[in-house]
């Protein structure tokens, strides 16, 4: 895909419709703004801009144009991204060789399996049995369809004669799981009468199927997919591709144990849930969860079993710095049986109301069941909640040993925390003296950027020349490119910026980058000569930035169609351009 159609893709996209999908904007003066889809933060600082057709976010610099943002929110590389976006601007793309994925044939198969599941539950006889279950237990059509919710027959050979007819070579179906060959040597479905929930990649391609039995004889209540080459339960979270655009909007996701309960919570209105594969959490599944959230919150099962699984579950999570929090279903109840005895309302309700961190959970998990007037009890007690406590804030370690003191009625000096195993005691450790904070050194893109602001600050005029020259790709200070934004914003209804009015008008983060970089720096309180030329040079230099970050786009696209004469022309002009 050369250069041009992804510049006509980019056009025809319309940023504001896009980034909408994602997150919630409102306009102010030229530009919207949103929370970052990308990153965590209380204050608004996505822009996105319809005159130019970019979106970035000022606190962590991602963003870009259409292509580049989708493939980022997605998680997909930007050609995926590109084609995706060409299909829904109707614009036709001819074959083109690009980088093709080793286990594309693997892909589409599964795929097929999917889709004839699904065929089957809503076009058989079995299936009106295995829909009257689902509706049953609560599932809605749309539900139902949002799951992707299938029927595997009854009849053994059905799948195999399905996919061999599309010319699918059986050993795949066996390498995949679908099909298992008898000593007679047919073939025979491994899901024959099982209502199936595909499982899917980060990237959404299908790569296996847990299937629920409809026969009250089977042992098995649930069978899940082989291990395969694309199949593998330690490294895959059922409905995290599903769940990402909530999850990201969130900023959170909701960790279940069972299918059921993510899909009995997304009904119930809690549309971030995901569960493991059946398996404990293993750290793979862990930084997967990292990769699209920075928050989790753990609903496992009510009773003891679910309630251990969330201790061993908390420090894998903790491992990869993810924010916990734990949800405790009442009555050892699951979530799936909470919401069926008791109606989503209640259940929403529950859920807002009993989230506590993973210090609260552990520390009553720790303290029930034990006799504190009882020896054994009392120093396994104290031993649990001293280890819980070896890797914690300072100030937890304080709040939890007064409080651990209080419950066995002993004195705080008794109960020593020692981090890391190491020798010396935390409450005898002098607090360490504080470093002294020195000023940041600007590179050059950084000065350019700031002249540039206390230009803008100074005169409309100016303010209007710079910014009519800039694009929001263009700034690379998270607070300064904010502020570049909300002086042309304050212009918008003033011929004068009054820098107390402006103050006030900002957030506490951006009124303190003002007062303490930006109204003290050199760029304000020293004489300069604010005119046109003074602009562009700094401009000029600015923008050389950018250069730097198209450089590293166009590695990326390189990558994926190395032939590309045009891309690979422009990549070495940049690299000149850059050397001088």
């Amino acid at each position: 895909m050369d250069n041009e159609l992804f510049k006509t893709i980019n056009d025809k996209t319309n940023i504001v419709d896009l980034v909408s999908e994602f997150v919630q904007l409102q306009k102010k003066g030229k530009n919207f703004f949103g929370l970052c889809p990308f990153h965590d933060e209380k204050t608004p600082s996505f822009s996105v801009s319809p005159e130019k057709n970019i979106c970035k976010c000022m606190g962590c610099g991602e963003g870009g144009q259409p292509i580049t943002f989708y493939s980022k929110i997605k998680g997909i590389p930007m050609h995926e991204a590109a084609l995706e976006l060409a299909e829904r601007a109707g614009i036709k793309i001819n074959d083109q060789p690009v980088k093709t994925d080793p286990h594309a044939k693997d892909y589409a198969l599964m795929k097929e399996a999917m889709t004839f599941y699904q065929f089957n539950l809503k076009n058989s006889k079995g299936g009106e049995q295995a829909i009257t279950y689902l509706h049953n237990r609560g599932l809605s059509d749309q539900t139902i369809e949002h799951f992707k919710i299938g029927l595997a027959p009854a009849h053994g050979e059905t799948i195999y004669q399905i996919l061999k007819d599309k010319g699918y070579a059986v050993s795949d179906m066996i390498a995949l799981g679908l099909v298992k060959q008898s000593d007679d040597g047919s073939y025979f479905d491994l899901f024959a009468n099982r209502i199936m929930f595909p499982v899917t990649n980060l990237r959404g391609h299908i790569v296996g199927f847990s299937g629920r039995t409809l026969s009250t004889q089977d042992k098995v209540k649930y069978m899940n997919s082989p291990e395969s080459h694309i199949f593998k339960k330690s490294e895959l979270i059922y409905h995290l591709y599903e769940g990402l655009g909530d999850i990201r909007k969130a900023k959170q996701a909701v960790l279940y144990e069972g299918f059921f309960d993510v899909i009995a919570s997304y009904q119930a209105g809690i549309k971030n849930g995901v569960a493991t594969m059946g398996t404990a959490l293993t750290n793979g599944q862990a930084r997967l969860l990292k990769q699209v959230t920075p928050s989790i919150i753990i609903a496992y099962d009510g009773d003891e079993a679910g309630q251990k699984a969330i201790r061993s579950a908390i420090p894998i999570l903790s491992s990869v710095a993810l924010k916990l929090g734990v949800v405790t279903i009442p009555e050892s109840m699951d979530p799936d049986e909470f919401i069926q005895n008791y109606g989503p309302d209640r259940y929403e309700t529950m859920f807002a109301e009993s989230i506590v961190d993973h210090y609260q959970f552990s520390y009553q998990y720790y303290k029930k069941g034990k006799d504190l007037t009882n020896a054994n009890d009392i120093k396994t007690f104290k031993d649990q909640v001293v280890r819980m406590l070896a890797t914690a804030d300072e100030t937890i370690q304080a709040i939890y040993k007064k409080r651990l003191a209080h419950d066995l009625n002993i004195d705080e000096k008794a109960i020593v925390i020692r981090r890391n195993r190491a020798s010396k005691h935390i409450e005898s450790k002098p607090a360490p003296l504080p470093k002294k904070k020195h000023k940041k050194f600007l590179n050059k893109y950084e000065r350019a950027e700031r002249y540039l602001l206390c230009g803008m600050l100074r005169l409309k005029a100016s303010c209007l020349y710079i910014q009519s020259r800039l694009t929001l790709d263009d700034h690379i200070d998270q607070l300064t490119g904010v502020l570049c934004i909300k002086v042309e914003d304050y212009y918008q209804e003033h011929d004068i910026l009054v820098i107390d009015d402006f103050l006030n008008g900002l957030t506490f983060e951006e009124r303190e980058h003002m007062e303490i970089e930006i109204l003290t720096s050199m760029q304000w309180n020293n004489v300069f000569d604010y005119d046109s030329e003074g602009f562009d040079e700094h401009i000029r230099i600015l923008k050389s930035y950018a250069d730097q970050r198209r450089l590293n786009e166009l590695k990326e696209l390189l990558d994926i169609n190395p032939h590309d004469l045009s891309l690979l022309a422009e990549f070495q002009q940049l690299q000149a351009k850059l050397k001088h």
